[in-house]
């Protein structure tokens, strides 16, 4: 009878899981809108304002079982980023990129795409090639060193996701459908050699599936981004009682020149081709994404 007790919990707890995550999944395919025209002057401001787009009940009910359905909603693969379609244009993004470069990343072919409200839903750093790291002074520095094979074999970006802090390849970090490209500004050379010392010394942390600021034991990508990188004053908001940085509201600041951070270019590749694009188009999709309802027909339902 206790073994069936047990199993019995295990079951209900597995099912609330994948309920739950099957649900936040229902909720981010719902077909959208067509929207309006937007004025090209909108401000900016009314981005990332209301990012609590789900009943705080559901997120309260779902928070003993973040890094479960975390690793669950990050396994859903729908397809691989557009962008990788396109060798051109991965070979022009990694000929334009510098060390301590940021990518914001867009990918909805993925269910962790849609699993915060915004158009990019994540963020890596370009840490750079074996020659990039001799001339910032840091390939000789231990915390670099012990990934001298990995970095020649292509690791070039460090992102922290589900499998905690760790190196990437382009193709991994690119995976995307649609990046905008930030460059830290006024760092000297000293500063850059720490900063990317920085984030090299942090490979290995977990990841911080409860998106809290203030937990120092672990982290997430734009948290990793404001420890290692301070001075760049990265917004942050509090959503569900925990302050976090949204990566739509950092790209957002900072095509408004509200960063550290340089905006440099807007890329976004479909099926049959890519293009550059400029900060007009990147703050017109993020005013699209963020005017749609609060929240999503099924969620609103619940409510009533």
């Amino acid at each position: 009878m206790a073994f069936d007790r047990i199993a019995l919990r295990r079951w209900a707890s597995r099912a609330l899981v994948v309920g739950l995550m099957l649900f936040v999944s229902a909720c981010t395919t719902v077909p959208k809108p067509a929207q309006a025209p937007l004025p090209a002057d909108a401000p900016l401001g009314d981005c990332c304002q209301k990012p609590e787009r789900y009943p705080k009940g559901l997120v309260a009910l779902a928070e003993p079982f973040a890094p479960t359905i975390g690793r669950m909603v990050a396994a859903v693969v729908w397809r691989k980023g557009d962008l990788l379609r396109h060798d051109a244009a991965i070979d022009r993004l990694l000929a334009d990129l510098r060390p301590l470069d940021v990518v914001a990343v867009s990918n909805k072919g993925r269910l962790s795409g849609h699993a915060i409200p915004g158009h990019f839903g994540h963020v890596a750093i370009y840490v750079g090639t074996e020659a990039q790291l001799r001339r910032a002074g840091a390939w000789d520095h231990p915390a670099v060193r012990k990934h001298h094979a990995a970095i020649r074999d292509g690791a070039l970006f460090i992102e922290a996701d589900n499998k905690g802090v760790h190196l990437s390849t382009a193709p991994a970090a690119l995976d995307a459908d649609a990046i905008a490209l930030l460059r830290p500004a006024g760092l000297g050379a000293m500063r850059r050699r720490q900063a990317l010392t920085g984030f090299y010394q942090r490979v290995g942390m977990p990841f911080d599936y409860y998106f809290d600021l203030d937990a120092t034991s672990c982290t997430f990508c734009t948290e990793l981004v404001n420890t290692v990188l301070p001075e760049m004053r990265l917004p942050t908001r509090l959503v569900y009682g925990r302050r976090l940085i949204l990566p739509d509201e950092v790209v957002a600041a900072t095509t408004r020149g509200r960063t550290g951070f340089t905006f440099l270019r807007y890329v976004r590749a479909g099926r049959d081709g890519w293009e550059t694009l400029g900060r007009v188009k990147v703050e017109e999709e993020l005013l699209a994404e963020w005017s749609k309802p609060e929240r999503p027909p099924q969620v609103a339902s619940l409510e009533r």
